[in-house]
Parts: C-alpha cells; structure tokens; sequence
C-alpha cells in the first residue's frame, strides 16, 4: 500500500501543486508534511502578511476618508479583531488544500520525513516506497549571529504575525520584501519605524530607479530608512534595544522591538543528513537543480525555498508545476527569464525581467520608457498617485527585456507585463495595444510610448527618433 509514483515531501505552495499535477497526470501520488498544510505561504508568509497589510491600507485610508468626501470619526484598530480574522482566512486556504489532496486521491503522511535511500521516504513508522520524489521542504527565516530571535525584544516574521499589539518603536533589519512590508504595515498602524539596509537601496532585488522612488515616500510617510547602513552591535534590555549602526548613515537607534528580516534559510537538512544520496548543496544550503528541476540524485527533484532560487510562492509552485511534469513522463524546463514579482510595500512595487543594470550587464543596449503615475486619471480618482513605470527593452530590436512598476495594484498591472514578455512582444506592440480608460493600466502605454519619445500625457524622458 506504501509503494507510489511520485512522493512528495512538503505540502507549501512548490510542494502541494507539484503533488495535484502529479496526480492529475496519472500518478500514484503521497506527500509527508511535519507542519500545517500551505507552508510559509498560506500559514506564516504570503496570506497572512497580505491580510495584515489590506488592514493597514483600510486603516490609513479611514484616517483619510475626509478627502474623498467621507466623514470617519475616530477609527481604531483592534488587533485581536485582526488577529482572529487572519487566522480565518489562513484557515479557509489551507483548510482548501486539504480538500484538493481529497479530491485527487492524494495520500497525506503527517510527520518529519527522512530519507535512508534514493526511492525511499520515511515518515514515523511508515516506509514510502518511490518511483520519484520531489524535494519541497522550503525554508525559514534567516537569522543574524549575534541577532537570534528571542520572541521579546529580537524577532522573525513569524513572532512578528502574532504580535496583538502595535509596538510604539521597531528597528527593522534587512529592507527586502519582508522587511519593507511589515515596515508600511507597522507605519500604517502608528509605530514609529526605522528601516536599516546594508545594500545602496531598499528592496535591493529591484530596478535601482523606483527603488529609491519608493524609499522616498517610506521617507514622506514618516519612517526612518537608513541604506547603506549596517548593525555592528545591539544592546539588550527589558523595555527594547539599542542599535548602533555604522556605514552610510551611521549612529544608534532605540526600539522597543527589532525585527530580522534578512532573507531564507533552506530547509535542507534531510539532505545534508545523507550525503550518500549525491545532492549537491550551494553554499546557503540550497539544493542545486537544473532547469527541469532535477537534482543530481536520478529520479529525485526539488522546487520552492529549499532551491534558494527565487523565494517566490508563485515561482515555487510553477516549480513544482515542472518538476511534477518532469517526473510523470513529461518534459518541461523552468523559464525564471518571465517570473514576475511583487513586492506588497505601500505602494507596491512589481517587476519581471531583467533591471535596467542588469540588461546592460548581460551586453544590451538598454533603452527606457517611463511614466509616473502623477499623471494618471486614474491614480488620482482613488488617490495614489505616488510611483512609476518603467520599461526597458533592447534597443537593436525593441524587444521587451523588463518591466517595473510602482503605484497602485503594481501586483496585478504587472501580470500583463509578463504576458507580453512570454510572448517576445516589443514595446511597440504595447503602444499599439489599446488600453481602457480611464485605467491604471495606461500607464504600461504611457511608459511604452514615452520609450519613443512620443508620450501623450506627460513630457518625454528620451528623445524623438
């Protein structure tokens, strides 16, 4: 009863999907998962980060509501209200994933999955027998020597999500996704913020251009961002800590609580317990894969975190998407070149394809368009007006070779970027795509058009062919 075709060990966004597609291609499928089903996406990560950040949102535009002609008195944030509903919605999604192993015929192994040889998986008392097997075990924050978590005063995002109280201060290492997100979260609920980042930018992954646009408005909405800086020492005590800093923006800032949010730390260590199997690990503990996701071990595959690629819930599950394709007798490569992000800041800030440095570093001649959303109908109808879009393609042919986007929905502007890119577009061809109006969306146009030097709505940022 234990043999299957494909195990797969983990059940987050790269784990779960893989298990469906497995199954919905005809495979005898099992998957062993220690923890609650949904990883760090559905549980601690994505869902619950973005229910925390529709509430500050909601909360920031109550304080305003009086600009768009709506009388709010005195709102106030219940937290455990906020709280208890994040904890509904975590419920509903994973609660959803459940019923989907149930209607694929998806055997589910609860418990801390081993592996004593290549087509072997324990769990407790049970032996898996597999065909293949595909690694899905993710990964949790990172943690800084000398910053351990403590639960109090030095946490991770994890504490971070239960906390049922704002806190009047809070120190923020590392600027990247996690750490900017729960900057504006906490911003927008009243604490004071100071975000330390080692590397030149916030959000260090993006375009260096709207990057520094959107440091200056953490800027404008109140929050201390200090790029350029690092912690060199922090100081302990009962009422917070005491950092002090050193590099661009040096000195000591006081918090009452310091969150770490540096990045991922691979969950591989049912690798590294045997290293006769031949997986190959990098340097952070990622296992190494090729581009159909296969390790160096025939027949076991790994997608998500645990490949320290793209720290991307959507990437781990278009991973597992492949890996599962893969190993069913399919045959699909993984295409990063088209993974668009989204970084859920306030504003928010998305991408896919290569940064204007990056596509010079790779030998193009980059050219850009740009548009601010400053000059938008739209934006300033719901009243965000702050960011940009920007194009970048290749000169020699137009093609498309990035798009970044901040403003408003960047999350789901950026969706049609993508499409264009997996379909080798130009940027001519988005000039010549009409747009409705009055919609966010003809700022992509704008910013396509300006990439001639013909934009409509705003003064041109290159010059006419």
């Amino acid at each position: 009863m234990n043999e299957f075709d494909v195990v797969v060990i983990g059940a987050g966004p790269g784990g779960y999907v893989a298990a469906i597609r497995a199954a919905q291609r005809g495979a005898k499928t099992a998957v062993v998962e220690r923890g609650p089903l949904g990883g760090v996406c559905l549980n601690i990560g994505c869902i619950p980060t973005k229910t925390l950040i529709h509430t500050a949102e909601l909360y920031h535009n109550l304080q305003h509501a009086e600009e768009f002609g709506v009388i709010v008195k005195d709102p106030k944030l219940d937290m455990k209200r906020l709280l208890e509903r994040k904890d509904k919605v975590v419920g509903i999604n994973t609660g959803g994933i459940q019923g989907l192993f149930k209607a694929n015929g998806i055997a589910l192994f609860q418990g801390e999955a081993s592996l004593p040889a290549p087509d072997v998986v324990r769990v407790g008392k049970d032996e898996l027998h597999a065909k293949t097997i595909i690694i899905a075990t993710g990964g949790r924050p990172a943690q800084l020597p000398g910053f351990e978590f403590d639960g109090k005063v030095v946490i991770g995002s994890t504490d971070a999500l239960r906390m049922d109280r704002v806190p009047e201060s809070v120190a923020i290492i590392g600027a990247g996704a996690i750490g900017a997100e729960f900057a504006c979260i906490w911003n927008a609920f009243g604490a004071k913020v100071t975000l330390i980042e080692l590397m030149p930018t916030v959000l260090p992954r993006a375009d260096e251009e709207p990057a520094k646009l959107l440091e200056r408005v953490f800027k404008k909405n109140g929050m201390d961002v200090r790029t350029g800086t690092s912690v060199s020492k922090i100081e302990r005590s009962e009422s917070g800590a005491r950092l002090h800093l050193e590099g661009k923006q040096p000195g000591t800032v006081d918090a009452e609580i310091v969150l770490v949010a540096i990045g991922v730390q691979c969950n591989s260590e049912l690798v590294a317990a045997n290293p006769g199997l031949g997986i190959q690990l990098d340097k952070r503990g990622g296992i190494l894969v090729n581009d159909r996701m296969q390790t160096d071990a025939p027949g076991i595959y790994a997608v998500g975190d645990v490949i320290n690629r793209t720290w991307l819930a959507h990437g781990a599950s278009t991973e597992g998407i492949v890996a599962a394709t893969n190993c069913t007798g399919g045959s699909k490569t993984m295409n990063y070149r088209v993974l668009p992000a989204c970084n859920f800041t306030s504003p928010e800030l998305a991408s896919v394809g290569l940064t204007e440095k990056q596509a010079v570093e790779q030998g193009y001649t980059a050219k850009t368009g740009r548009f601010l959303f400053a000059a938008n109908g739209r934006a300033h109808s719901i009243g965000s007006t702050d960011g940009m879009v920007k194009i970048i393609g290749d000169a020699a042919t137009d093609e498309i070779l990035g798009v970044h986007i901040l403003g408003p929905e960047a999350g789901e502007l950026i969706a049609a970027a993508a499409l264009a890119m997996s379909m080798e577009a130009t940027v001519e061809e988005i000039v010549n795509t009409i747009h409705t109006h009055p919609t966010l969306s003809e700022a992509l146009l704008e910013a396509a058009e300006d990439y001639y030097g013909m934009g409509i709505h705003s003064k041109p940022t290159v010059k006419k062919k």
